[in-house]
């Protein structure tokens, strides 16, 4: 039996209706079970922010202190006034974040450092792709700059493309509120864990201090089995 329509609207002042229902996953689902899939969806969100968050400063520092060292100490300042580096859709992100940045600070506040705090992770990874292999990943030094422990070639960043692109959209539903529970949703923690294992690991310290998602997700994962049986 569905879920009555009127259930679902109780809870429309703090959930929308929208919401609620893209966690029903069959017709038998009380809205007791939702509301619990929901939490536990946040609880599994939660868990995920320390691996995600270590994982998107520290490719992003890496990235802009290799360029810095293989390219020019300026090269996103460079970029900004003119295009030789970046294509077009990184670019456009770079200019965004340069004027976004422009405007929250006074003159004499504004810092290049700004900039690359307001540029997402989607330029990051953006860059991290086979489109931009000739202009910095086949440079062995940037390479080897960035992804300090990966036994790869850069012939393989199309690999890492990959596996930084399916993070990014699992970072997305995080930070959109969107369901991420799945049965394949342990395999997307081991892609961040392996890739974190390429980066550098000066703040690795602060993951094993802060991480908790393998506990969460054991305990759901166990709970749900329970409720089942």
């Amino acid at each position: 039996m569905a879920i009555d329509e009127k259930e679902l609207k109780k809870y429309a002042s703090t959930l929308s209706v929208e919401r609620l229902r893209s966690f029903i996953q069959c017709e038998d689902d009380s809205i007791e079970v939702v509301l619990e899939r929901y939490k536990n969806n946040i609880r599994i969100s939660q868990s995920l922010y320390p691996e995600l968050s270590i994982l998107e400063v520290t490719l992003r520092n890496a990235i802009n202190s290799t360029l810095s060292k293989c390219i020019s100490q300026t090269w996103l300042e460079d970029e900004i006034k003119q295009q030789k580096i970046l294509l077009e859709q990184e670019h456009a992100k770079l200019i965004r974040a340069y004027n976004e940045t422009l405007k929250e600070c006074k003159p004499q506040n504004f810092t290049i450092g700004k900039v690359i705090a307001n540029l997402n992770f989607g330029f990051w990874t953006g860059l991290c792709s086979k489109r931009y292999s000739t202009k910095i990943w086949h440079k062995k030094e940037c390479f080897r700059g960035v992804f300090v422990n990966c036994k790869s070639s850069a012939q393989q960043i199309n690999i890492l493309s990959k596996k930084l692109t399916s993070i990014r959209k699992l970072r997305n539903r995080i930070f959109h509120y969107e369901p991420v529970l799945s049965k394949s949703l342990l395999n997307k923690y081991d892609e961040i864990m392996e890739v974190l294992s390429y980066l550098p690991q000066e703040d690795i310290s602060i993951l094993k201090d802060t991480s908790n998602f393998l506990d969460v997700y054991n305990k759901i994962s166990k709970d749900l089995y329970k409720a089942k049986t």
